[in-house]
């Protein structure tokens, strides 16, 4: 009978630390995640594709006519022969 609440006891402790630790937050000394391709995390402004509403970066969208911004030649050239 001992042992079981030796286990029971055990349990209930690991519990409360675990507890404990995911109330005050990140624990000391980790580091920060990385993108899985090793680059760095980037911020920057998104626009929206008029063709196929992808969401890409302004920096590297392509114009179109009428200053419209693309995610690819593909859909600048698509929404050109639709008329836009």
């Amino acid at each position: 009978m001992g042992l079981i609440r030796l286990l029971i006891l055990g349990t209930l402790v690991w519990l409360l630390v675990r507890l404990v630790k995911g109330l005050l937050g990140p624990a000391q000394g980790r580091t920060p995640r990385r993108p899985a391709s090793g680059g760095e995390l980037r911020g920057g402004e998104l626009v929206q594709d008029p063709q196929c509403g992808v969401y890409i970066p302004k920096e590297t969208a392509l114009k179109g006519p009428g200053g419209q911004l693309f995610c690819s030649p593909e859909c600048r050239d698509a929404y050109r022969n639709q008329g836009g």
